[in-house]
């Protein structure tokens, strides 16, 4: 059963129109109505140069003129019916003297004065074609918007074939070949594993098999591994290519590394949703972005993260979350899927911040505090108001207190000591918002403890089981975290956040790892080995925090407003996990940071889709967690930028300044 051609995405969907002798347009897509804001029928018939800022029509005619070849490209600047100016950036195909078909491959967002196309596509040594700054560009700006030049067939076309029988199966389900690490990879250490084929890569043949000769011969035109390449994917694209040939009609007549080239070439160029961009495609990876591709509804595009100099590479990362994992397991990846080790700024770096450790010498809260909630507090027996009070401390009293911290659903609290009457010695709580009050006690001689100590390794599953799972009995029978370790340290080291750290700097009372020699580093002299349990939690962690939802396992939708959601007994040991690696290693370890992450995501989930109603408790632990991640990106320079000011906490950089109005950017731009 073929694939019907129509069927596949294939037809020009980014902005594209045509013209012939003297200039008159005889097409005008949707892609550009909808851009440029002009009907097809205001267009046809008129001249193309009447569309362009005038000031720049003989420098786009002579730009044209200069076309030698069919995908020879060109920025023209051009004014939409709004009175506004947009940059495209146009892929060239004429037809004899005077006919010409244009399609773009992205133009910039439509503004009151022009704007230079803002990269250039080049050969580099040993990357291949990779963009550049074309100028100089601002910070958390759209740069560029992008129509996708091939999609790749939705599942849905697989559906109902005849040549899925047991045969197809049989020979599908041999396709393999060993993931063997390289040697001297930072991985060489990881099992080696097998690579299967997957129902995506016959996708990707049969889009390829179908598509018309010009939009083929444009696919080849992007990067791909050499088809001899020992990489295991080649290797099973090679399989694959040859079972298609064999088995689907419209590989029957294609060469069978043809087709094995196409499996590659869309999986090294491919987007999220299957997509392959003209531009974007060809923007290569960093672990440290400057850009972030955009995706909302029908609109894709890039955006930059920081200001960017002219001449520096534009860089994304092809990675979503796995960005935050340790290098050797980001090279991994990237490895396996895009058949290159990585050697961003990141991964050459001699030391790994994903791997922070918390130290000993992190191990004390403040030793002297003032009580400033009036007119007086109470001094516990145990850390809970429910407790029995054993001393009422006026406002402005001082007291010393043994450092020893606890964290409850109530809040932080610290234990005073009284010298000359024991029996008064107990807890205090630092903070009573969750009860309605404000600041109770603050330290006298160390920095006040923010709201990201609201949610501590330790208490992350706690939390949810009380307000938001009916669950209440042992989960140790799943199968997916049931670790017990024998001692686990008390909660003050654990609780030792990076609140208040300046951008990129290594804070207190944390020890970094030096890959080589596989030893943490303190500030304080101190120098640590590998955990013993480090690796085990790794394990798990990269497995139950990676997991996509289709792929767990499912609750019961009783109470939900219909949406399955995962089953409970994963989230707690997902929780569990975090609260256990939050402990033995604290609060900067990306193990720990994925759990705050996935904990955000189940607490939006729940009150969205779910009964749960936020209480201020609740709400206070979210956003603690939202900011501890924000500050734990920020010190590692993975956030977009911002400025930190005394007391105020983060705030987004302000718009850079654009062009004023009739200032024009010079020629050399486009």
């Amino acid at each position: 059963m073929p694939l019907d051609k129509g069927t596949v995405e294939r037809t020009w969907a980014q902005l594209s129109f045509s013209y012939k002798d003297k200039g008159i347009i005889t097409t005008w897509n949707k892609k550009a109505e909808e851009v440029l804001a002009r009907k097809s029928e205001d267009v046809v018939g008129k001249v193309w140069t009447e569309l362009l800022v005038p000031e720049w029509i003989s420098w786009s005619l002579s730009a044209l003129e200069k076309v030698q070849f069919q995908g020879e490209e060109v920025a023209l600047p051009m004014v939409t019916g709004d009175g506004l100016h947009c940059c495209v950036r146009f892929v060239v195909r004429k037809f004899g003297r005077g006919n010409c078909f244009l399609f773009s491959c992205g133009h910039t967002p439509c503004a009151e004065t022009p704007r230079q196309w803002p990269l250039e596509i080049r050969q580099t040594e040993g990357q291949g074609r990779a963009a550049f700054a074309a100028c100089d560009l601002p910070g958390n700006e759209m740069l560029l918007e992008e129509e996708p030049v091939y999609i790749r067939p939705p599942p849905s076309l697989l559906h109902g074939r005849p040549e899925w029988d047991q045969a197809w199966s049989a020979a599908f389900n041999q396709i393999r070949a060993a993931l063997k690490p390289p040697a001297g990879a930072s991985f060489a250490s990881l099992p080696e594993k097998p690579l299967f084929a997957s129902t995506a890569l016959v996708r990707d043949v049969l889009g390829f098999a179908t598509l018309p000769e010009s939009l083929r011969s444009a696919l080849l035109g992007f990067s791909f591994p050499h088809p001899e390449d020992p990489h295991p994917l080649v290797d099973v694209a090679r399989q694959l290519a040859e079972l298609c040939k064999e088995r689907l009609p419209e590989c029957k007549e294609m060469d069978v590394k043809l087709l094995q080239v196409g499996i590659l070439v869309q999986e090294m160029n491919i987007f999220p949703g299957g997509r392959v961009f003209w531009t974007l495609s060809r923007i290569n990876h960093s672990c440290a972005p400057n850009c972030v591709f955009f995706a909302a509804g029908n609109r894709w595009g890039l955006r930059s993260l920081h200001p960017i100099s002219a001449g520096e590479e534009i860089t994304i990362s092809y990675l979503g979350e796995e960005l935050l994992l340790p290098t050797a397991q980001r090279q991994w990846l990237l490895w396996r899927s895009k058949c290159f080790i990585c050697g961003c700024p990141r991964c050459a770096s001699e030391q790994d911040p994903m791997r922070d450790r918390v130290c000993a010498c992190a191990g004390k809260g403040p030793s002297k505090w003032r009580v400033v909630h009036q007119p007086a507090v109470w001094r516990r027996q145990v850390a809970s108001t429910q407790g029995r009070a054993v001393a009422l401390l006026k406002e402005a009293t001082e007291f010393p207190a043994t450092g020893q911290l606890e964290c409850t659903a109530e809040g932080l609290w610290v234990y005073g000591d009284d010298e000359k009457d024991p029996k008064k010695s107990g807890w205090a709580l630092v903070d009573g918002s969750t009860l309605g009050l404000g600041r109770l006690i603050e330290p006298v001689d160390a920095p006040l403890p923010g709201i990201v100590d609201l949610v501590v390794p330790g208490r992350l599953q706690s939390r949810l089981r009380q307000k938001a799972l009916n669950s209440r009995g042992k989960i140790r029978e799943q199968m997916w975290y049931d670790r017990e370790f024998e001692e686990l340290p008390d909660l003050v080291a654990a609780a030792k956040s990076a609140r208040g750290a300046e951008r990129g700097a290594m804070p207190a009372g944390f020890a970094r790892l030096d890959v080589s020699s596989e030893t943490w580093s303190c500030g304080c002299g101190a120098k640590l080995g590998l955990h013993p349990k480090e690796k085990e939690l790794t394990e798990v962690a990269q497995r139950v925090f990676a997991m996509a939802l289709q792929d767990h396992p499912r609750a019961s939708a009783a109470g939900v407003k219909g949406l399955i959601l995962p089953e409970e007994a994963f989230v707690l040991a997902a929780l569990r996990l975090a609260d256990d690696a939050g402990q033995l290693l604290g609060r900067r370890h990306w193990i720990w940071q994925l759990g705050l992450l996935f904990a955000l995501d189940l607490d939006l989930s729940l009150t969205r889709y779910t009964y749960m109603k936020w209480d201020l408790a609740f709400a206070s632990g979210t956003v603690a967690m939202l900011l501890e991640v924000w500050d734990w990106l920020a010190s590692l320079n993975l956030s977009q930028e911002r400025r930190w000011r005394a007391g105020r906490g983060p705030q987004l950089l302000p718009p850079q300044p654009r062009l004023p109005p009739g200032q024009r950017a010079g020629e050399g731009a486009l």
